[in-house]
């Protein structure tokens, strides 16, 4: 239990007064937290409190050492204002990301500070429970290597692909068995709060909250990885759907009777558009014997969609016409995204954005050639400029605001 726990109070409690300010300073270090650095005047906003109930709240967290007062703001003559923030190390996440064939792992506070070295493991991602044993045992590895006391980890984030129920986190692509919910098997495992959220919708809330997307309505944040998948902005928020399953782009049916795609439908987008089909294509094409730099990177079946990039980096002809060619057909399928919503941004992430303008340009111009002129001129489309650390980011801040979201919902229901 960290010290942000220990002040929530339930409402229920016989003290009704200490209740209600106990849940009044959880709501101002809720919205502390989202402003970042706040102001008096932005939080007395967003909190509909008055001066003289704000003010001694703040004294209370500061004295609590939960928050700290930050450098003065700008002003516009007058009084600078005094900036608060949450304390550093308030919450420390460990933070997830898994993708088909392994993960990272990352330490970090609310403030985006690294606690730990970032590591990746090996792991394949299966669609039944066999490698869930090693994937907690590899976790548990990182905290004893990375000397992480448990006691002081506010919970884990984690980022997969697959179908992930937004309310249960279960995940009914991969690490699924009926009646099964990875969620809460894996919070009896680790004692810890445990958050899964699809890949797409992380590297969205950080596009949002650190990337492009920040002060921008409307957007699209196109992942590209092993897969394709879409994160849609609208209104300023990101769109989940009913149950979270919103943006299974890389699941349209793009080709009429294609291949027969691992979900169990054919001619999905991801069989011709997505990491995925890049190495697929280059074993192929490689085992037919076409010259290309990209025979000398792997051994066997360990070629990965960063190696067929690292050779086009290094001027191989072949690797760029077919990062070329998949980049094509992401485009088109994007278009008719674009034409349906309207977006006013287009943020590409994932392994691919390290490509730059060897996908950027081609998926450029199948957006003019398959949507309208009036839609997509007001469109930028941009590659994310958060890198490595893109996730890691989202990771925490979704898990900091669900938990604030949850433990205010749970006062309210009480």
């Amino acid at each position: 239990m960290n010290s942000v726990e220990k002040l929530f109070i339930n409402p229920t409690n016989k003290n009704l007064k200490l209740a209600r300010t106990a849940k009044k300073k959880f709501k101002v270090l809720q919205a502390v937290y989202e402003k970042g650095k706040a102001s008096v005047n932005e939080l007395m906003t967003s909190l509909d409190l008055s001066f003289p109930t704000l003010n001694s709240l703040l004294i209370e967290l500061l004295d609590q050492n939960l928050i700290t007062q930050h450098e003065r703001g700008e002003s516009i003559g007058g009084r600078k204002p005094n900036l608060y923030e949450l304390r550093d190390e308030l919450f420390r996440v460990l933070c997830i990301e898994m993708d088909r064939f392994g993960l990272k792992i990352n330490y970090i506070d609310n403030n985006c500070n690294f606690l730990g070295k970032g590591k990746r493991y090996p792991l394949s991602l299966s669609r039944d429970l066999s490698n869930l044993p090693a994937f907690i045992d590899l976790v548990k590895k990182y905290v004893s290597d990375e000397k992480i006391d448990w006691n002081q980890i506010s919970g884990l984030s984690i980022s997969m692909p697959g179908l992930i129920n937004k309310d249960n986190g279960e995940n009914y692509t991969f690490f699924y068995e009926p009646n099964f919910n990875l969620q809460q098997h894996l919070e009896e495992a680790f004692g810890k709060t445990i958050l899964i959220s699809n890949d797409i919708n992380i590297a969205s809330v950080a596009e949002m909250n650190f990337g492009l997307m920040r002060n921008r309505a409307d957007g699209l944040v196109i992942l590209m990885d092993w897969g394709v998948s879409l994160g849609i902005i609208a209104n300023g928020k990101l769109f989940l759907g009913k149950n979270g399953f919103a943006g299974e782009m890389g699941h349209i049916s793009f080709v009429e009777d294609g291949e027969l795609c691992y979900c169990g439908k054919r001619g999905c987008l991801e069989t011709v558009a997505s990491g995925t089909a890049l190495v697929k294509r280059a074993k192929a094409d490689i085992a037919n014997g076409i010259p290309t730099l990209i025979t000398n990177m792997f051994e066997d079946q360990d070629l990965r969609p960063t190696d067929i990039l690292r050779a086009a980096a290094d001027g191989d002809q072949y690797a760029i016409e077919l990062i070329s060619d998949i980049s094509s057909q992401l485009g088109k399928a994007i278009a008719q995204f674009l034409q349906v919503l309207n977006p006013e941004c287009i943020i590409l992430a994932g392994t691919f954005a390290n490509a730059a303008s060897l996908i950027t340009n081609p998926i450029q111009q199948q957006i003019q050639t398959y949507s309208m002129g009036k839609i997509s001129k007001n469109c930028e489309l941009h590659v994310s400029q958060l890198g490595e650390n893109g996730p890691v980011l989202g990771l925490s801040r979704y898990f900091i605001e669900r938990y604030f979201e949850d433990k205010l919902k749970m006062g309210e229901n009480n």
